[in-house]
C-alpha cells in the first residue's frame, strides 16, 4: 500500500494520539508485531520515532500491518477507526477484544479481553471500552512479609485473601477497578467472560503470584473465577506465534524424571490420571500420547525428532537458586543431572510444532527479582514456546493428579489452553479449599492471542 501525503499526517496523529509514550509504541511493535522499535525506527522524539516507523512500514511493504495491529491494540482510539476506515484496511467482523473460541458441539465461548501493563509506577488497561491509566502503588516489604508465610505453608483463608487484596489493590485503583467492573458486567450480560491478561515490565513485580488476586467486592479469587481467564504475558521480540488448531491427532509427550538419588515422585498414578482424562480421545485417534520415563538428554531429543509433538508436559524436579532456574534430568546411572533454564529451553529450539509445555516441577514457575527471564516457565516462552504452564510453589502429588486429570479433561473437550487452567484452579481450590496455596500455583505464560491447541473435537 503507497499511502498519500494526507494519509501519512493521518496516520501519524492517529500513532501519536493513540501511543503517547515510546512505552506504549514499543509494547504495539512488540505484542502486536513482534519486532523491535529501536531496530526500526530511532529519533530523538516519539515526533521523530513515529514519523520513522510509518517510513519504515510502508518501505518495507508492511504498512497495512502496523494499522491493523494499532488498531487492535487500541481499538477505541477515534484517529485509529478513522484511517482505518479511510483506508479500507479489513479487520475481523468483530470487536477485535472479543475473540471466539471453538468447543466442542459447535458451542462457543466469547471473550472480552482485559489487558494490564504495568511500567514502572504506571498502570494501564486496555479494554472494549478503551483505556484507562492510574498509579500504582505497593508496599514491597510488606507484601513480602506475607509471602514468606504462604512460601512456608503456613496458610489460611484469611491470609490467602488479605494478600491477594493487597494485590488487587495495587493492580486495580479506583479507575481501572472501575473499569474493569464495567467490563465483566458487559460481559456478563452478553453470556461472556473476561480474559485477563498481566504484563509486567518489572522483574520485581512480575515474580510476584498474582494469581492470589482477590477482589473483596465479589468475594472471589480471581485467578479461580470460572467468569475470567487470568494468564501473563512475557513481551519478547520474536515472530508472532499462535496456538493454533492442531492437526488431529494431537501428540502429546509425556516425560517423567525421576532420579534415582531424589525423593521418589508418584509418577505412576499421574500418568494414569492423564491416560484416563484422554482415554476417549485416544480410543477415537485424536489424541497420541506417548510416554517417555528414562528422561535423558539423549531419549528427549531423539523423542522430540521422531514425530511433531505439540504438548510436551514434564513431571519431575526442579528447584531455584543463584537466580536460575534447573530442571532435573537424568544422567545414564539414573541419577540427577541439573540442567539450567536456559539448557532445557534449547531442547525445544526450532521446534515449530510445539504449542504448549507443561512443568509439573517443584519451582519450574519462578521469577528471579533480579532477572525476569531466570525462571524456566519465562525462558521458554523467551525461545518461542507459545504457551507455558509452570508450578510458582511447591506442589504435592494429589494436587498434581488433580491438576492433570482437569486439564486434560477440559483441554480434550476443544477448550482454550487458558479457559483449561482457570477450570483447573478452580477445581483444585474445590478440592484442596482455599486455605492452601495450591489454587493458585498453577501459573500460565502466554505469548499467544488465542489459546486453542486441540481443535475439531
Amino acid at each position: 500500500m503507497k499511502l498519500s501525503n494526507q494519509q501519512r499526517k493521518k496516520l501519524w496523529n492517529a500513532l501519536m494520539d493513540a501511543f503517547p509514550t515510546k512505552s506504549s509504541l514499543e509494547q504495539l511493535l512488540s505484542l502486536e508485531l513482534d519486532r523491535n522499535l529501536d531496530a526500526i525506527a530511532g529519533g530523538n522524539n516519539l515526533q521523530d520515532i513515529v514519523f520513522n516507523l510509518i517510513k519504515t512500514a510502508e518501505a518495507q511493504g508492511w504498512i497495512d500491518e502496523l494499522i491493523f495491529g494499532a488498531k487492535e491494540f487500541n481499538f477505541s482510539n477515534p484517529l485509529l477507526i478513522a484511517i482505518t476506515q479511510e483506508l479500507s484496511i479489513s479487520t475481523s467482523s468483530e470487536t477485535p477484544s472479543v475473540s471466539k473460541q471453538k468447543i466442542t458441539n459447535n458451542n462457543r465461548i466469547n471473550y472480552q479481553d482485559f489487558q494490564i501493563l504495568v511500567d514502572d509506577n504506571t498502570i494501564r488497561a486496555s479494554s472494549e471500552q478503551g483505556e484507562v491509566s492510574d498509579e500504582f502503588r505497593l508496599n514491597m516489604n510488606e507484601i513480602k512479609l506475607a509471602l514468606k508465610l504462604v512460601e512456608s505453608k503456613q496458610t489460611n483463608k484469611d491470609l490467602l485473601k488479605a494478600v491477594g487484596g493487597k494485590l488487587y489493590h495495587a493492580l486495580f485503583p479506583n479507575q481501572i477497578n472501575a473499569r474493569f467492573h464495567a467490563t465483566m458486567a458487559g460481559a456478563a450480560s452478553n453470556n461472556q467472560s473476561v480474559r485477563l491478561r498481566l504484563i509486567f515490565q518489572s522483574p520485581e513485580l512480575a515474580a510476584l503470584p498474582w494469581e492470589f488476586l482477590y477482589d473483596e467486592g465479589t468475594n472471589t479469587f480471581l485467578a479461580n473465577n470460572t467468569q475470567t481467564v487470568l494468564s501473563r504475558y512475557v513481551d519478547v521480540p520474536l515472530l508472532k506465534r499462535e496456538i493454533k488448531g492442531a492437526s488431529l491427532p494431537l501428540k502429546v509427550l509425556l516425560v517423567i524424571s525421576s532420579p534415582s538419588n531424589l525423593p521418589q515422585l508418584d509418577a505412576t498414578s499421574e500418568e494414569n490420571l492423564i491416560r484416563e482424562a484422554l482415554a476417549k480421545h485416544i480410543e477415537a485417534g485424536q489424541v497420541e500420547l506417548d510416554i517417555l520415563q528414562i528422561a535423558t538428554i539423549r531419549n528427549i531429543n531423539q523423542k522430540l525428532r521422531e514425530k511433531p509433538y505439540n504438548v510436551f508436559h514434564f513431571i519431575g524436579h526442579g528447584e531455584f537458586k543463584d537466580n536460575k532456574g534447573y530442571i532435573d534430568l537424568v544422567d545414564n546411572n539414573g541419577k540427577a543431572k541439573s540442567l539450567d533454564d536456559e539448557s532445557f529451553a534449547n531442547l525445544f529450539l526450532g521446534n515449530n510444532n510445539l504449542g504448549l509445555v507443561i512443568l509439573n516441577s517443584c519451582k519450574g514457575a519462578t521469577i528471579s527479582s533480579n532477572q525476569a527471564f531466570a525462571g524456566t516457565a519465562p525462558n521458554l516462552v523467551r525461545r518461542g514456546i507459545p504457551a507455558v504452564i509452570a508450578m510458582q510453589y511447591s506442589i504435592l502429588d494429589d494436587t498434581a493428579k488433580i491438576f492433570a486429570d482437569e486439564f486434560y479433561r477440559t483441554l480434550a473437550l476443544g477448550y482454550p489452553v487458558d479457559a483449561a487452567v482457570q477450570t483447573t484452579r478452580n477445581a483444585i481450590s474445590i478440592e484442596v479449599g482455599l486455605e492452601q496455596c495450591d489454587f493458585a500455583t498453577p501459573v500460565l505464560y502466554m505469548r499467544a492471542k488465542d489459546g486453542i491447541i486441540l481443535n475439531g473435537l
